[in-house]
C-alpha cells in the first residue's frame, strides 16, 4: 500500500513527461487531466474487480402512492435494490420497459416487487401502498482527488492514472504515442490480472493483496 495525494501524482507526471513548465502546463490543467484519468481508473476497477467501490444506503423509503424513489445523490451505478419485509430484506427484480405492465394496472398499489431505472431514480412496480424501507447497493461516482488529502493505493495502481494523464498531455503536445500507449496497456493489464485472484466459488469477492494490480473515460451517467 502507498499513500499518495494529487500533488504526488502531479509531481510524477511532470517529472516523467518533462512537463515542468508551469506556465505552459499550469496545475489547473494537469489536475483536470489527472481527474479524468482517475475516472477512467475508477471505471476499470469497478468493471474488473466487481463490487470494489460499492456502498450501501438504507436511508431511502417509499412514499404511499408515489411511483418512484430517488437514488442516493452520489450514485453512479445502481447494483441492486432490496425492500424490507418484516425483518428481512428481499431483493427486488430489475425490469425493463417491456415488463412495466406485468404488475397490475398503471394505478395498482401494493408492496413493490420490482423496479426500473429512470432519470428520476427507480420506478416502482406496483406503486407502493405504504411506506417501505429500501436498501440500495450501488457504485458511487469517482472521488475527487485533492492535493491535501492522501488516499491509499495498492502497489502499482497509481501507474494507470499517471500513464493515462501523460497520454492526454502527449496527445496535446503531438508527441509520438506508441510507447505511452504500451505503458497504459501494461498498467491496465496489472489491474485485470488481479481479477484472476477471485475465489472461484465467490465471483464477486476480491482478496485484498498488495500486489494485486489495476478504467476508460468514465461516463457521467449514473446508471449502466
Amino acid at each position: 500500500m502507498s499513500s499518495l495525494n494529487r500533488a504526488d501524482i502531479r509531481t510524477a507526471v511532470r517529472f516523467r513527461g518533462d512537463y515542468q513548465n508551469t506556465l505552459k502546463f499550469p496545475d489547473t490543467d494537469v489536475n483536470r487531466e489527472i481527474q479524468t484519468a482517475f475516472g477512467a481508473f475508477w471505471r476499470l476497477v469497478a468493471d474488473v474487480h466487481q463490487g470494489w467501490w460499492d456502498k450501501q444506503d438504507t436511508t431511502k423509503t417509499t412514499t404511499n402512492n408515489v411511483a418512484f424513489v430517488a437514488v442516493p445523490t452520489d450514485t453512479w451505478r445502481v447494483q441492486a435494490v432490496d425492500i424490507l419485509d418484516s425483518s428481512d430484506y428481499i431483493e427486488m427484480r430489475q425490469i425493463g420497459l417491456s415488463d412495466r405492465n406485468k404488475f397490475g394496472s398503471s394505478t395498482s398499489t401494493d408492496m413493490p416487487e420490482a423496479y426500473r431505472l429512470s432519470a428520476r431514480g427507480i420506478e416502482l412496480y406496483p406503486i407502493p401502498n405504504a411506506t417501505y424501507s429500501l436498501r440500495f447497493l450501488y457504485t458511487p461516482v469517482p472521488d475527487t482527488l485533492d492535493d491535501a488529502v492522501a488516499r491509499e493505493w495498492y502497489t502499482g495502481w497509481e501507474e494507470y492514472v499517471i500513464e493515462m494523464t501523460l497520454l492526454a498531455l502527449d496527445k496535446r503536445e503531438r508527441r509520438p504515442l506508441g510507447d505511452r500507449m504500451q505503458s497504459v496497456a501494461a498498467a491496465e493489464a496489472m489491474i485485470r490480472a488481479g481479477a484472476s485472484e477471485r475465489r472461484s466459488q465467490e465471483p464477486e469477492y476480491i482478496p485484498l493483496r498488495e500486489w494485486d494490480e489495476l478504467m476508460l473515460p468514465a461516463d457521467r451517467g449514473i446508471f449502466r
